[in-house]
């Protein structure tokens, strides 16, 4: 049978300022059509574990199109008409189903559930019989439009998210089960209204790890498919919440039962969930610096993976107060970048570092400045999850300023593994310390280099402190903002 395959994943921040356009998708993963092809996202994608199971299996494959981008700020107004446009470009009798590769936590200026549109208008063209069956990241925010939309989910869970390669084959095989005519799919969603913070959605540990291993019971006891959605909670959005959905074959009652099971699994360990140990920057940078080296401090407040944008000078203002030495960061800075260009490599330049107030995290800061090495083209990540996955750098510079260094960019980069620092000529190994720009992903992005790190308690869009932040349109109540007797 023929069918069609294409993704879409970005997760969106709705507290990072600003919008992403179509040209920032096109700087990173961007392919339509024919330029497609099974690794085109990576060998360990979901997209190229669906396309394998696919091809196995003698379907024909339609290459639709397929985009990634790291996490960022909502899609500018107009940009998601085109996506739309482009997934359903292949669309025509003659299509017998469909596999997307979806986040599920992105947001558009002009749509909340971007997701929801795209299945929607894809449901619409295969009408009601053609089935469609979505992979996740286990942090979307599933809605109720893109429930209405699909067949069946299924999502991650690890995180760091390693099985990615394994949640796309486990879709292609329900899809060619159905096109088989094995199964009659049918979905349940269970919720509770909690949101908490990444930083312990870490499937090494339980709970975490205990609450992931219920999937696998669920679908050992005969259930298609099942997935715990511990929401990305930086989307200010009505349906914001944890959930589970669950597919069954034919049996509704069964799906919702095993929902409900695992929901109130999560729901009993939502305090645990907020037990993460956090230090205030300054401690956070003397205890890396006290330990062997290189030992990672991971910036929570803007962390690039949950769509901040990079520009925190948390990190540096600390090291300049502490006079410490080693340190190797990165500050997206489109007119530091600019100015450093414009000294060239070796000059000494006067730079302003970051945007915001005195007090804000990313609060300018004056330094004076050497710069060791200019750059401006894309950043290849080695992280296992995004290994191969490209994202431009634009004009960039490694700076030095009394012994921190600097890699100062115009475009967005993760900071999940060293790749960014390698891509402007640092050797990681030589630091004291290294800033990463996430939760928990970058545990595997580092882990080559070392195990040793600490999580900086720092504000900003991705801050671990959810109550700091000026939500106005999310569920209430919902926990941990208001007390929930569920």
């Amino acid at each position: 049978m023929r069918v069609l395959v294409g993704a879409f994943s970005m997760e969106s921040n709705t507290f990072a300022p600003g919008a992403t356009t179509l040209d920032d998708l096109r700087a990173q993963m961007f392919g339509v059509g024919s330029d497609l092809h099974r690794d085109f996202l990576g060998a360990e994608s979901e997209l190229a574990g669906a396309w394998s199971v696919l091809d196995a299996s003698g379907h024909e494959i339609v290459p639709s199109f397929a985009a990634w981008s790291g996490p960022g700020r909502p899609l500018a107004p107009g940009v998601l008409p085109e996506i739309v446009r482009l997934v359903l470009a292949p669309c025509d009798d003659t299509i017998d189903g469909a596999y997307l590769m979806l986040h599920g936590a992105c947001v558009a200026h002009d749509a909340d559930d971007p997701e929801g549109v795209i299945l929607d208008a894809l449901r619409e063209q295969l009408g009601p019989d053609r089935p469609i069956v979505v992979s996740l990241d286990c942090h979307a925010n599933l809605t109720r439009r893109m429930v209405a939309a699909a067949d069946a989910f299924t999502a991650y869970r690890t995180c760091p998210h390693i099985d990615t390669r394994r949640t796309g084959e486990q879709a292609a095989r329900i899809l060619c089960d159905i096109l088989a005519g094995s199964i009659r799919p049918v979905i349940a969603v269970a919720t509770r209204p909690m949101i908490t913070p990444p930083e312990l959605h870490d499937s090494t540990r339980d709970p975490f790890r205990r609450l992931m291993a219920l999937n696998d019971e669920a679908e050992a006891d005969g259930l298609v498919a099942s997935a715990l959605l511990p929401v990305q909670p930086w989307v200010d959005l009505p349906e914001l919440s944890w959930k589970c959905v669950v597919t069954a074959d034919g049996d509704a009652a069964a799906a919702q039962r095993a929902a409900e099971w695992i929901m109130d699994e999560a729901w009993s360990e939502r305090e645990v969930f907020l037990g993460g140990v956090r230090l205030p920057v300054d401690d956070a940078l003397a205890t890396a610096l006290a330990q062997a080296s290189p030992c990672v401090v991971a910036d929570a407040g803007d962390a690039t993976n949950g769509g901040s944008i990079g520009d925190s000078t948390e990190l540096l203002r600390a090291s300049l107060r502490a006079g410490a030495q080693a340190v190797l960061l990165s500050i997206r800075d489109a007119g530091a970048a600019q100015a450093a260009t414009r000294a060239g490599e070796g000059a000494t330049v006067e730079l302003m570092l970051g945007s915001g107030e005195p007090g804000a995290y990313n609060e300018r800061t004056n330094v004076t400045a050497t710069v060791k090495r200019l750059f401006d083209g894309d950043v290849v990540y080695t992280h296992p999850v995004n290994r191969g996955y490209r994202a431009a750098t634009g004009q960039a510079a490694l700076v030095s300023v009394d012994g921190v260094d600097a890699v100062v960019h115009s475009l967005s980069v993760g900071v999940i593994d060293p790749a960014l620092y390698e891509a402007l000529g640092a050797d990681p190994s030589a630091y004291a310390v290294l800033q990463a720009k996430s939760h928990i992903s970058f545990k595997a992005g580092f882990a080559h280099l070392t195990d040793r790190s600490v999580v900086a308690d720092t504000p900003g869009p991705t801050t671990c402190n959810l109550p700091t932040l000026p939500y106005s349109r999310r569920p209430r109540p919902l926990y941990p903002f208001e007390d929930v007797d569920y």
